[in-house]
């Protein structure tokens, strides 16, 4: 062979290694490309599992409790039902039931709190010092508002009736898990969007589960993350404001809610009687649009004192806009929450974001209904973790206790509107016995048809009990309707309870 051939045979070898080399080499990088996908999708699956199944019980009675706490003016009224209620009012009463709030207190609080009758709550109270009374419309002073079933029902969404400062940063701590959760399912199901609208009744009760809860978080996705991040901000507000304090305000906190939420004003002026009439003939003038909720007379009876007007506006979020007038209705100026910078705005309209007050009843509709699907999410996200089990513990017994146990002991707390009984001592002596029936039976599927009917014969009983203990007539009202629904959730759990449902809680 001549050297020409061998170098020619050498090259072609060469070259065949090299094309190998180089097509070994595209392997190898498209498999890390695949495998880097892959242990995303497993780092994030792994993650929501963790971080849901960390917090399930929790998050469980937050969402729950949410969805119920939408009606709260509602269940007020229908705890309340023999309250005067009306839609009109006049300076007169107001000054009146002032007289009278005074002559009744100890020492004259140095603010009074009026609270206005809107077309939600038409109802009027006045307060101060932890003092409240509501007001006739004669302006004579009634019965005091009670902390009974819809206050427990509140506490329970805001700080689960751990201690306050705590409880808050806990629920809203569980909001920022709850937008961490909604990532990681989006990255742990490539396919979470394409399969939006698979559904499997027939197979597994691991796939029926999965399909339920991927279908309810795909659809319920924008306003999950909207209730997550503003319950984040409502729970952890406090722990932002003194963040913000120590990185830039020389820790001032005063200063950072003066920043956010406007500053206190200072009136000296002599010792003037209030014109309550001529404020809101000023309020009238220049702002038309606004509807009164509230005023405050603050520093009462002395020098300082002026009149501060709560107001709502036309298609805006934001809670109110703060208007305050001299002791003689002179208009001073407004607190800014309307036209202020952006971040004013934004921070005084999530509380009614977050809790569905505004555009009236059909926006709270929607947010009970999305409230109750995010609760189903939870409940189902637990369940598909213990359908993957090949075995059952006492786990499956707790968690079947937790999901149709809630429900049960909160619809039991409602018996302290009758009785008067700690609806928050109902509620926790019912969880423990839910928890202890279940542990006793070990059997989940049974538990939770018990538990289903003796919420069904519950929630029959009580409007029965409350038609006659304060009896109302059987008009329709407001009354009524709550208790109609109650005898419509009864038919429901009725239904599930003799339906002979197997499958997971």
């Amino acid at each position: 062979m001549s050297s020409r051939e061998h170098f020619d045979n050498q090259q072609e070898h060469f070259d065949k290694q090299n094309i190998a080399t180089i097509v070994d080499e595209k392997k190898q990088s498209a498999k890390p490309a695949k495998s880097n996908k892959s242990q995303l999708v497993k780092r994030a699956l792994s993650s929501h599992s963790w971080v849901g199944l960390s917090v399930s019980a929790l998050m469980y009675l937050v969402c729950l409790s949410g969805a119920l706490v939408v009606f709260y003016e509602e269940f007020e009224r229908w705890e309340q039902p023999v309250i005067e209620e009306y839609d009109d009012y006049s300076t007169r009463q107001i000054h009146m039931a002032i007289e009278r709030f005074n002559q009744r207190v100890e020492s004259t609080p140095e603010s009074i709190y009026v609270v206005l009758p809107t077309e939600s709550v038409p109802r009027m109270h006045i307060s101060g010092d932890d003092q409240e009374w509501f007001i006739n419309q004669d302006g004579s002073l009634s019965e005091p508002p009670i902390e009974g079933w819809t206050h427990f029902l509140k506490e329970l969404h805001i700080n689960l009736h751990l201690p306050q400062t705590f409880g808050i940063i806990l629920v809203g701590a569980l909001g920022a898990m709850l937008c961490g959760l909604i990532v990681t399912g989006i990255l742990a199901h490539p396919r979470i969007f394409k399969d939006a609208f698979i559904w499997r009744p027939k197979g597994s009760r691991r796939i029926a589960q999965v399909d339920l809860h991927n279908r309810l978080s795909v659809w319920g996705t924008p306003f999950f993350f909207m209730i997550g991040l503003t319950g984040a901000f409502i729970g952890l507000v406090g722990i932002l404001i003194l963040v913000s304090a120590s990185a830039f305000y020389n820790n001032d906190r005063e200063a950072v809610i003066d920043e956010v939420y406007g500053a206190d004003i200072e009136v000296t002026q002599s010792i003037e009687q209030l014109n309550i009439e001529n404020a809101l003939q000023q309020l009238q003038m220049t702002h038309p649009n606004a509807k009164p909720i509230y005023m405050v007379v603050q520093n009462f009876a002395t020098e300082n004192q002026f009149l501060e007007i709560a107001a709502t506006l036309p298609e805006r979020l934001i809670y109110s806009e703060i208007y305050r007038f001299r002791s003689n209705g002179e208009l001073i100026n407004h607190q800014g929450m309307s036209d202020g910078h952006w971040g004013q705005q934004l921070a005084y309209s999530v509380y009614r974001l977050h809790f569905g007050h505004f555009a009236g009843m059909p926006v709270k509709w929607v947010y009970f209904i999305l409230g109750l699907a995010l609760t189903i999410v939870c409940a189902t996200g637990v369940n598909i973790w213990l359908a993957r089990r090949k075995f059952t513990s006492f786990i499956n017994d707790l968690w079947v206790a937790v999901v149709w146990g809630s429900p049960l002991a909160i619809v039991l707390a409602s018996i302290s509107v009758m009785t008067r009984l700690s609806a928050t001592m109902i509620f926790l002596v019912s969880t423990v016995m839910c928890i202890i029936y279940a542990l006793w039976k070990k059997n989940p599927p049974r538990v939770k048809s018990h538990l289903q009917l003796l919420t069904a014969l519950v929630l029959l009983v009580i409007p029965v009990w409350h038609h006659l203990h304060f009896s109302m007539s059987w008009n329709w009202s407001l009354v009524n309707a709550i208790n109609f629904s109650l005898v419509i959730g009864s038919v429901i759990y009725f239904w599930l309870g003799l339906s002979g449902n197997r499958k997971p809680s």
